[in-house]
Parts: structure tokens; sequence; C-alpha cells
């Protein structure tokens, strides 16, 4: 709803409900009649007091955000053990951490690149921290994902999420393969792995996932089934310290 639409709605209820009126109380506690202003003079009255309508707005937009927050919050914890306990999803720190911190990412984001330092250091210097890596394809990334799940399958899934997110350009086939062979991954088996099933399999339940938990954009962040409100490392320590 924009403020335009959501100011007649504000005058057309305050009308329609008698949401201002004028009212005295006699003496002996009983009311006395309430009398309805007009629809003119509603609008008289909010455009001479216009800070009730940006109070109303505000009021409105946090509502709006909590509720949001509260539906996310739902879907979140319906789908706690796919979230946190996937057996094929890439992640580091122990495998029963009473924390749990999920990023949905996409390699060819711009913002997930950017928070991709403040990840390596929250994996430095949380060792008692699970964190799980949901790689979605939003961005035609689908190759890079493949890439990095098939880089898993050779226990280099934290060399390939570094190098990936922080290699600035859009990362096609002849960069990726010289990535890898950097890294030193079996090539053979890297090549095998990238076109599997199994990896393929992986990418569409990730994006399932993501779609079920109504990921909108990345990077979402999920610690115990709460989103993170935060794409810096401060931010999401916080977060962190007040889930331990």
């Amino acid at each position: 709803m924009n403020k335009s639409s959501l100011y007649v709605s504000l005058l057309a209820l305050a009308v329609s409900a008698g949401a201002v009126v004028v009212a005295t109380k006699n003496c002996d506690e009983k009311s006395a009649p309430v009398a309805s202003l007009s629809e003119k003079e509603v609008a008289a009255v909010l455009d001479n007091n216009p800070q009730l309508v940006v109070n109303a707005l505000q009021k409105f937009e946090q509502m709006q955000r909590e509720e949001e927050e509260r539906q996310a919050a739902k879907l979140f914890l319906e789908n706690m053990d796919e979230l946190q306990n996937d057996v094929n999803t890439p992640f580091v720190g122990p495998k029963d951490a009473k924390v749990v911190l999920v990023e949905f990412f996409d390699f060819n984001c711009g913002y997930c690149k950017r928070i991709a330092d403040a990840m390596e250091k929250v994996v430095k210097n949380n060792p008692d921290v699970k964190v799980v890596f949901k790689p979605l394809t939003f961005l035609g990334s689908a190759p890079v994902a493949k890439a990095a799940y098939a880089a898993h399958e050779q226990g280099k899934f934290m060399e390939v999420y570094k190098a990936f997110l922080n290699n600035p350009e859009r990362l096609d086939e002849t960069k990726i393969n010289e990535i890898v062979t950097e890294l030193g991954l079996d090539m053979e088996k890297f090549k095998a792995d990238v076109a599997s099933e199994k990896t393929g399999k992986f990418i569409e339940n990730t994006a399932r996932l993501g779609n079920k938990v109504q990921v909108r954009g990345v990077p979402t962040l999920v610690l115990n089934g709460r989103k993170v409100n935060a794409i810096d490392y401060d931010g999401i320590q916080a977060a962190i310290n007040a889930a331990k």
C-alpha cells in the first residue's frame, strides 16, 4: 500500500467508524452522545495535522515488518531440519552445534560478494557454530554453484567459496576451471561431479527449500530459525553472541 492510498484509507476508516469524534462525560460518569465528524471535517483534521498521517504510516510499516518477520520465523521453524541438517549441504563447524547459521546466497550476487569476508570471519571466530551454505541460482549462477558443490565432494568447499566470491568478475567455465585447478582439485573427478545427478539434485533441492521458506533475496541469513537483519560482521556476530 502506498502513502496516498493509505491516506485515503485512513480518511475512510475515520469517517465510517467514527474514529474522529467529539465526546464529553457528565459528572455521574455516563458518556455523552458521540458525534461523528463529516468526511470534510476529518479531511481538515488530517490536513491540519499531517503528523497523524506520518505516525500512522510509520506504525503501518512497522506492523508490516513485524508480520513479515513472524511469517518468516514460522516457515523457518517448520523447515528447521532441512535448513540445518540436510546431509548433502556443505557446512563447517560441529555437526550438532547449539548455534546454527544458514546462509542463502548467490555466487553472482554483488552483496553476497561483499558479505563473503564477514562470513569467513564468522567461521574463523566461532568454531563452536555450525555454518551452513545454501547456494541459490537467481542470477544465472547454476554453473558456479555446481562447481562449488563438486569442490565440496573433494572437501574443498570453503576454499572455492572464498575464491569464487572474492572474484570481482562474473565467472565463466574457463575461470572456474582455472580456480579449481589452482586449488589442487582432481579435475577428472571435478568435471564428473559437476555433471552428476547428485549435484543437479542438490541445486534443485536448495532452490525448492528457498521457495518453501520464501527467500526473496540474497544474502539471507537464518540463525537458529530466525532471520538475521544484518549483513556486516559486527551485526552477525552480535546475533550469534545473543544466541549462545
